[in-house]
Parts: C-alpha cells; structure tokens; sequence
C-alpha cells in the first residue's frame, strides 16, 4: 500500500475501537504515506459522535500525534460531519472553527431515522421513494458547500436495500449536483464488510462520477487498526477499470493529485 492514503477513519473518540497512535502504527506498519483521521461530529446527541465541547480534545490529540510520527507519515485531521438541512450555518460554525485538511459530509438520517444502524422503518415507504429522499439529501448537502468529500455516497443499499426500478435519473442528476459543488466522492471501501457486501459506491457509481468528471478518494472507513486500508488493491483495481489514474489527498482543505 506504500504512496497511499487513508481518509476515512474513526477513533475510540467517536465510534472506533482504539486510540489515534494505535492506528497511526497500523497505518505505518501498512506502508501508507497518509493517514487521515475522521471521527464523527455529529449535531443530534448521539453516543457516536463527538459532542462539540469534546471537539478541543480531539484537536490536541491529533496534533500530539501528527509531531510524534511526523518523520514516518503524514497524518491529516479530517471529521466526519453529519448534513442536517436547515442546519447549514451551525454546521458551518463548527467547520469553521477547526483547524481542518477536510471535511467528509455523510448523510445518516432521514428526519430522525438513522437509517445506518435502525432497520425498523424499512418498508415504510418504497424503496423507489426512499431512494428519492435519501440522494435528495445528498444533493443538499453537496449544495451547501460546506464539504471537500462526499461520504459512502451510496450508504442507503447498506441493508441489501435497492430501487424497484433503474433510478439512473436520480443518480445523474445526483452527480451534476455534486458536480456543480466542486466535492469528491470517496470509494469507501468499508462496504465490502456490510451486508450489501460492496464498496461504496459501486461500480457504476464511479462509472456517472467519472462521466461527470468527479473526482475520488480512497478510504477504508476503519474502526479498528485492522481495518486500515482493507481492501484498498480490488479498489484500485475497480478505479483503473473504471477509468481513474488519479486519486485525490488533501492538506489544509487544498487539493492535490496522487497517481494510482
């Protein structure tokens, strides 16, 4: 894995299992050349998320850590922000006011269903309708500007979950939006180890970002240090297929690309 990056990442600060230094050594020990942390900010009270008062720890400690090991990798501070609509200026406020290389919007919750974790509102509405609603707030939420990366872009197939008919439409005019923003989408390879058991997003996925000229990251999406980088070489594989020769990293939320 050695030239790579790993932007998606959580640490026991949010809903991961070890420490930042824990995984920073697995990162070394994996030959990344980045390791970029992203714990969850989230503004509902939920119990994996950083609350905002913790925030000034989590800055502390990934500073402590990026001077420890600042002579065998390069580790980015990264969060991984919840979109609200209607929330955009709080959002906005906590953005602004750490000292950030990039920030992941992810969208959870439909209202106040996280459908991430809570299976039971499945079957409420169609999977066609919820498949509407969900990348309609994708679409916010690339439209706000407030994000460098889009998270699991397609999250909502996590539970072996699919529209009933072919939504190309959707995801078209989903990746003009995303377009339009200037974000990039991630290939989060975390997918493979969910029940849809494939990366998010899927192959054709990347195939509309690529026709859109949307460009990508690379993360894993890790919660333990074995998770770092798993499954980064079919992922790589997927991208040259698909087209991609190019990855993008980040530093100071600037923009930079990294031959794959």
């Amino acid at each position: 894995m050695r030239g790579l990056i790993d932007y998606h990442t959580h640490s026991v600060l949010s809903d991961g299992k070890e420490p930042y230094e824990k995984m920073v050594l697995a990162a070394i020990e994996k030959g990344l050349d980045e390791i970029g942390f992203s714990d969850h900010v989230c503004l509902k009270p939920v119990d994996w998320a950083m609350q905002e008062v913790d925030l000034p720890v989590m800055t502390e400690q990934i500073f402590e850590i990026r001077e420890k090991y600042s002579h065998l990798i390069t580790v980015r501070y990264g969060i991984e922000m919840d979109y609200f609509p209607g929330e955009e200026r709080q959002l906005a406020r906590i953005i602004d006011n750490l000292p950030l290389d990039y920030v992941i919007g992810s969208v959870h919750f439909i209202d106040d269903w996280n459908f991430d974790s809570d299976q039971s509102l499945y079957g409420k509405w169609t999977n066609d309708e919820l498949y509407a609603r969900y990348f309609g707030l994708v679409q916010q939420a690339a439209s706000s500007g407030l994000f460098d990366i889009i998270g699991h872009l397609d999250i909502i197939k996590k539970f072996c979950v699919y529209p009933e008919t072919d939504q190309g439409h959707l995801f078209e005019e989903t990746a003009r939006v995303i377009k339009k923003s200037g974000a990039v989408v991630e290939l989060n390879t975390g997918g493979v180890d969910r029940p849809c058991a494939d990366f998010t997003p899927g192959q054709r996925w990347l195939e509309i970002c690529l026709s859109h000229g949307i460009p990508v990251t690379l993360s894993s999406d890790a919660h333990h240090p074995s998770q770092i980088a798993r499954h980064f070489q079919p992922a790589l594989d997927l991208l040259r297929r698909t087209g991609y020769h190019e990855i993008v990293r980040f530093d100071r939320r600037n923009r930079s690309a990294l031959a794959i």
